[in-house]
């Protein structure tokens, strides 16, 4: 089943998709997998599906906080394109304020 792949056969999935050399990738975390990007970081996450099955999550941090999280992807195939496009995506967030 493809959810359940080891970290190792992700790990060179995700490096096929990413463009240029400016990533770093660290798999020594809690997380799966984190790509560390020179203006955000991409975690993704395995997270316990349905009937034992694996689901992945993936989160995008810019400047040290949560911008946007996605998934759960049944598919290691979308969340890998996920990775790609937030790869050069513009990051948007919105600041509030209480006021």
């Amino acid at each position: 089943m493809e959810s359940e792949m080891s970290t190792e056969s992700l790990r060179s999935r995700v490096v096929a998709a990413l463009d240029g050399d400016e990533w770093t990738l660290d798999d020594g975390t809690t997380a799966a997998l984190r790509v560390g990007l020179p203006d955000r970081t991409l975690i993704v996450e395995r997270r316990d599906g349905p009937e034992g099955g694996r689901r992945w999550s993936l989160t995008l941090r810019a400047d040290g906080a949560t911008v946007s999280k996605f998934g759960p992807f049944e598919s290691v195939v979308a969340l890998v394109e996920r990775v790609a496009t937030l790869q050069n995506a513009t990051v948007r967030y919105t600041v509030c304020c209480d006021g």
